[in-house]
């Protein structure tokens, strides 16, 4: 009896081992925005550890970092833009899109176009000779913002495009040193609740009423090198999307937790990525002059 205990406790030891051993280290990098909580939950909740991840996650101030990152290999998988994969693809880089994380649609309109209190700004002509702070210069949000002063009849030429952080824009605006931004959830309910700032329109709403917001994304090669990941990281993330819908009190706490706020209103989460909405960007990218040739989106996906 007691050489069989022995062989079942060395057996359970060997199979712990075994299971440790088959886990993945992944490194996940993402920026301080509700997008992305179905990777902190299926953190939290152990969808990646009992999928074989061992996922260390990593706040990234500005998504634009990220796709470098990636590249570079100090991250594995990121928080990207449909942009973002456009702009490494038109520069040769192989990263490509894993699963969606979330949708820009009409209501509820996460994006919007906040003006600093005292601007005087109403239309998009009131942007020219004014100073706006976009999260990332090529952005998903830059790119539609220009997108949409294009389509107001902006002249862009005559607005200032610079960098800010969305967790800075509030301040920046207080100060004066930005006229206006385009801002997502919850930072923009900061600035309108202390009337730092007032909404100028939905943009993004405007443009499309639904469409492809931000996914996740990672290298080609890395990938390939590890194929089990993809797989086993859309079903954490599918999970933890189920978790949030069924669990919301839960899902704040652990919003709350990574990020150190709650959002109010309910993210439109989307697992689903279409060819024809990269189209979409692609062409959108091209109308705003940041590339010149067309890009083969049919390789963008994973």
């Amino acid at each position: 009896m007691k050489s069989l205990l022995r062989l079942v406790a060395i057996l359970t030891v060997a199979l712990t081992t075994s299971v440790a051993n088959a886990q993945t280290k992944v490194a996940i990098g993402y920026p301080p925005a509700a997008d992305w909580l179905p990777a902190m939950v299926a953190k939290e909740k152990g969808y990646f550890d009992s999928r074989g991840l061992d996922v260390e996650l990593n706040k990234i101030a500005i998504v634009s970092n990220i796709p470098a990152a990636l590249m570079s290999g100090s991250l594995n998988i990121g928080a990207t833009t449909p942009t973002a994969l456009i702009d490494t693809s038109a520069a040769g880089l192989d990263l490509v899109a894993i699963v969606g994380a979330t949708r820009f649609v009409k209501d509820p309109a996460i994006f919007s176009l906040v003006a600093r209190e005292g601007s005087g700004i109403k239309t998009g002509k009131d942007l020219e000779g004014k100073r706006i702070g976009v999260p990332g210069i090529r952005s998903v949000a830059d790119v539609l913002l220009r997108k949409w002063m294009m389509n107001e009849g902006v002249d862009v030429s005559k607005v200032s495009i610079v960098e800010a952080p969305f967790p800075q824009m509030r301040d920046l605006l207080k100060s004066g040193t930005i006229d206006a931004v385009p801002v997502l959830e919850p930072f923009r309910s900061r600035i309108l609740a202390d009337n730092t700032g007032y909404r100028v329109t939905d943009y993004i709403a405007d443009v499309d009423p639904d469409i492809l917001g931000v996914m996740w994304s990672g290298s080609r090669k890395w990938l390939d090198a590890n194929p089990e990941v993809a797989p086993a990281f859309r079903e954490a993330i599918a999970e933890a999307v189920q978790f949030i819908q069924n669990n919301p009190d839960q899902a704040r706490e652990i919003e709350k937790k990574y990020l150190g706020y709650t959002t109010t209103i309910k993210v439109p989460y989307s697992l689903t990525i279409e060819q024809s909405e990269l189209d979409e960007y692609a062409e959108m990218f091209k109308e705003v002059g940041f590339i010149s040739s067309t890009v083969d989106t049919s390789k963008l996906i994973y």
